[in-house]
């Protein structure tokens, strides 16, 4: 797996962790009910992305998900009085004080016996009682999968993300507006990208209307002409025909919490 598609796989997480951190929840109103329902919406983003990312085959077989939750639980007025370590070191790290925001997103990455674990998920922060509660999973490959990209295709990221891509009437045309040979620039995308580049700019703009369908209220027409697609039926048969990923299996989860 090259190190470019793992970092969209985490950059995806991580921005949906930070989007879901930002929705409006009171940490007064966080009790034991609301604490397992945060809970539960971590684990349903975290099953949707993986899914997602297996059904439009970014994600490898041998990149594992712990689907069981981690949960940690701390008094903050007692945390200096206990020696603290790995996982619980980092988690503290992150947090700065004083706590003003009820829900924080958490994404960080250890390197653990040649595997590259990433953490990711929310601290709940419960002003009543003074404590953080942290609802994380795992996931992780080994070292030996990661396969680092030549440098000389670090233009595709620039072409991928073009403002737009309209404008150009044809791939050739596309490349040619960077300098690139055509048969050279469609080789570099099937190395960079797995696939071709018009496919992965798809891919691109699903996992953007799957951020949106969870973590936004917008009807998924607003969110099809939101994400360039040409009306929703269109962004409908990508989903449902083309990979297999039916768009109404997408928890809508600014709609539950």
């Amino acid at each position: 797996m090259n190190i470019f598609l793992l970092s969209i796989i985490d950059n995806s997480i991580e921005g949906a962790m930070i989007r879901f951190s930002q929705l409006p929840i009171n940490s007064s109103l966080l009790n034991n009910h609301h604490l397992e329902t945060l809970g539960n919406s971590v684990k349903k983003i975290v099953d949707t992305y993986i899914g997602f990312f297996k059904s439009i085959n970014i994600a490898p077989f041998q990149y594992q998900y712990n689907t069981n939750r981690i949960e940690k639980r701390f008094e903050l007025t007692a945390i200096n009085s206990r020696p603290l370590d790995g996982i619980d070191k980092k988690l503290l790290s992150i947090i700065t004080f004083p706590i003003k925001k009820a829900v924080i997103p958490i994404n960080f990455h250890l390197h653990q016996s040649t595997r590259i674990f990433l953490y990711t998920g929310i601290g709940a922060f419960e002003s009543v009682s003074n404590t953080i509660v942290f609802f994380l999973y795992e996931l992780s490959i080994s070292d030996d999968l990661i396969r680092y990209t030549p440098t000389s295709l670090r233009y595709l990221d620039n072409i991928l993300f073009e403002d737009d891509l309209s404008k150009f009437n044809s791939g050739r045309e596309l490349a040619n507006s960077f300098g690139k040979n055509y048969s050279k620039f469609q080789q570099d995308c099937r190395e960079y990208f797995r696939d071709t580049f018009y496919q992965f700019h798809n891919k691109i703009k699903m996992m953007k209307v799957l951020e949106d369908v969870m973590l936004s209220d917008l009807s998924l027409k607003e969110i099809a002409y939101k994400n360039k697609f040409l009306d929703y039926n269109s962004m409908y048969r990508i989903f449902r025909t083309k990979y297999r990923f039916p768009i109404h299996c997408i928890p809508r989860l600014m709609i539950q919490i």
